[in-house]
């Protein structure tokens, strides 16, 4: 298990693509965030909105760009039998993709907390600034993260050619960001549930949610695989 996530980590780290694609996001959230009208300067309030508000719609093209290979090159190049002959469960299989996945998106986050101490540093008084509503933001953003995982991890299974596993990924994130709502669906669009949350509204109602996309994502992933097999 820890052999396949460190295969999807060094394939990631290794490339100049996920490397410079990282970076562009940061570029593109510090002119958004302190250089354009609207932004935390002109806004006068020490919170991360604007941050929140566009994160998803880097991660909707990000998460299929890293997981489209995940299980579309294995199929297509005769690998994924090698793999599933090891001593290893379909759950398990499933479980290190998915925390490879979840950890580069991670790693994609964590240097955000610059401009967490930005806005701390220049609240009057310092420090003077609401920490529930950005950890809030925070955690909504990394569920939403992991529905979009799913959804990429879904596609990729579906198809063993990358380049259709990412339009296939990208088209499906985006149906379930903001598609279902355009058709009334409210209850079962991501962007509902992610910006109440987003904004410091935590409810047992969208944490379900989440946690059951997330899960009937995982058991598609599951019935596709031992078809695989």
């Amino acid at each position: 298990m820890l052999a396949i996530i460190r295969k999807e980590l060094s394939h990631f780290f290794s490339s100049f693509l996920g490397l410079g694609i990282m970076t562009a996001f940061y570029v593109l959230m510090g002119i958004y965030l302190w250089w354009l009208d609207g932004n935390i300067l002109d806004y006068g309030f020490a919170e991360m909105q604007v941050f929140f508000d566009l994160s998803p719609w880097f991660f909707l093209f990000f998460i299929p760009a890293i997981a489209m290979n995940s299980f579309s090159e294995e199929i297509d190049r005769g690998t994924f039998q090698l793999i599933c002959s090891l001593p290893l469960t379909t759950q398990q299989i499933l479980g290190a993709k998915i925390g490879a996945l979840a950890f580069i998106s991670l790693c994609t986050l964590f240097p955000s907390v610059i401009f967490v101490l930005s806005i701390a540093l220049l609240g009057l008084p310092t420090y003077n600034f609401d920490a529930s509503l950005i950890w809030g933001g925070y955690l909504a953003l990394f569920l939403l993260i992991l529905c979009f995982v799913s959804i990429g991890l879904l596609s990729s299974s579906l198809s063993k050619k990358q380049p259709v596993a990412f339009i296939l990924g990208v088209f499906l994130n985006f149906v379930f960001w903001q598609g279902t709502k355009e058709i009334g669906l409210d209850y079962i669009d991501l962007s509902t549930h992610y910006t109440r949350m987003s904004m410091g509204v935590l409810s047992l109602g969208d944490l379900l949610f989440f946690g059951g996309f997330i899960l009937l994502c995982w058991g598609l992933i599951r019935i596709r695989i031992s078809y695989l097999i």
